[in-house]
């Protein structure tokens, strides 16, 4: 089993996603299987608004990224399990223009209001599903989403309040690692190599995962590869008080860590067996028989 960790350099537009598909379709292409997973995940129910209608349609909150994956490289194991925990953030319904939310779930102002975040697990052939929803926030029509949507959004899943940022907070402290794991443990068994994509820069994506074999940092018009081991040890250095491990982004420990390989990409560049190899990652010329 080949761990392939992708981490962004920047905290947004990286280029994580375009590249777990295009090495993705590269090693599928030269006879290996390829499984992915995204630990943790988010999408704004305004910017993101094709997503979510689909979400509506299918009566899931998923990942758009992991749909994403999912589709162009014809994955089977379901989202829930590709990604275990994923976030909702809508807009509040204001009086006027920049008008904010007086809420602690308002994390970026009143266009991003966190009101509902899935938690996933694996359990015999089935999934146990908790979704906590700001339902006060919704049924006082204080955001954009209704009670029509949400609960589609939730359907079959164990609903849980959360009227502020400590009790999703508190949830996620208790429950991220477990989650996380178990469905990770259910998606080695899938492929020989698995793709792990991180959330947003976070360095290390949850405190279990022990290790990983290569470790990619992507940003636009480059792939950065470094030594694993070494990496995680950075990360863990600057894992500080209570914060989870996700918290250490790649920016704070750069200076700590020299690439050992680098690749130049362009828009569309296809990862060919020769810009693999230079990334340190097994690909063999044409298909196995």
């Amino acid at each position: 089993m080949t761990r392939i960790l992708i981490v962004g350099a920047n905290s947004f537009d990286s280029g994580k996603t375009r590249l777990a598909v295009g090495l993705g379709k590269s090693l599928i292409g030269s006879g290996q299987s390829v499984e992915y997973f995204k630990p943790v995940s988010g999408h704004n129910y305004w910017y993101s608004h094709e997503h979510t209608r689909r979400c509506l349609e299918i009566g899931k909150l998923v990942s758009k990224d992991a749909s994403h994956v999912k589709k162009e490289l014809n994955l089977k194991n379901d989202l829930y399990l590709m990604n275990p925990i994923h976030s909702l953030f809508v807009p509040a319904r204001i009086e006027r223009p920049l008008q904010n939310l007086p809420s602690s779930l308002g994390l970026t102002g009143g266009s991003s209001i966190l009101v509902m975040q899935r938690f996933s697990r694996p359990v015999d052939d089935e999934f146990d599903t908790t979704m906590l929803i700001a339902d006060s926030l919704v049924e006082e029509e204080k955001v954009i989403i209704g009670l029509e949507e949400t609960g589609k959004l939730s359907h079959n899943s164990s609903i849980f309040s959360a009227h502020n940022l400590e009790t999703f907070q508190e949830f996620e402290q208790q429950h991220f690692e477990n989650h996380v794991s178990q469905s990770f443990a259910e998606i080695e068994k899938s492929a020989e190599n698995i793709i792990i994509e991180s959330f947003n820069d976070a360095a290390w994506p949850w405190e279990n995962l022990v290790e990983v074999d290569h470790v990619l940092v992507v940003t636009p018009g480059h792939i950065f590869g470094y030594d694993p081991e070494r990496f995680r040890k950075a990360t863990f250095l600057y894992h500080k008080g209570r914060l989870p491990i996700r918290e250490v982004t790649f920016s704070r420990m750069t200076d700590l860590l020299k690439p050992i390989n680098r690749v130049e990409i362009k828009p569309g560049t296809v990862l060919d067996c020769d810009k693999l190899t230079k990334i340190e990652i097994e690909c063999h010329t044409g298909k196995n028989d």
